[in-house]
């Protein structure tokens, strides 16, 4: 069983270098912002995916690189990282609500926590079943990992955005856009190899 976003090619643009698949922290102008960044890139590919949908009113038109910097600096401004990074998936939550609220949206964040403790997690199909109700939905799924479990594609301590979901139970994979690469991860075994946890959110109109 495959869930996905409706046009996940919506986060997706091309240059001179290619094809992304979504921004990159590294665009960032300022050193702190290129080394935490990557919640607010999340942010911005949530926000930018409902005004190409039409779910949220137009706040820029994103037609290159610098463009999305500037979206991705807006988004900052509602989901600055402090010391420690935005390492809480409730600070996504606030952030993402506050951003949407102003722009008179009446989506809300939903949250799963995965807490550090392993026999406090929720198992796999759990995970799978409520990231699929935010892809169903239309909504990307900002993806914390706060420690990668020794899967080398995922960075630790890093936020990405899960765009789609394919195979079930301890063959779900995540499909995710970080830093403009598109890769896959086993969602089974992330939840069973991770020592901090992390989190999921999306956002749904509050009547869903």
């Amino acid at each position: 069983m495959t869930t996905m976003l409706l046009k996940p090619e919506y986060l997706q643009f091309q240059d001179a270098g290619g094809v992304h698949f979504g921004c990159d922290q590294d665009w960032f102008r300022g050193f702190w912002q290129r080394k935490a960044g990557c919640g607010p890139c999340t942010g911005a590919h949530i926000l930018h995916y409902f005004q190409q949908s039409g779910r949220v009113p137009r706040l820029m038109d994103i037609r290159n690189q610098q463009d999305f910097i500037h979206l991705m600096e807006h988004s900052w401004g509602y989901l600055t990282p402090g010391i420690m990074g935005l390492n809480s998936p409730y600070y996504m939550q606030k952030g993402l609500d506050q951003m949407l609220r102003e722009l008179g949206s009446s989506l809300k964040s939903q949250v799963m926590e995965i807490p550090s403790d392993a026999d406090k997690r929720p198992d796999v199909h759990a995970a799978e079943a409520f990231i699929r109700k935010g892809l169903a939905a239309d909504s990307p799924v900002a993806f914390l990992n706060l420690h990668n479990g020794g899967i080398h594609q995922l960075e630790t301590w890093h936020w990405v955005t899960v765009v789609g979901l394919s195979g079930s139970g301890e063959r779900a994979v995540l499909d995710i856009y970080d830093n403009g690469n598109n890769i896959k991860v086993n969602l089974s075994q992330w939840l069973k190899s991770t020592t901090r946890g992390g989190g999921f959110v999306y956002a749904i109109d509050s009547q869903e």
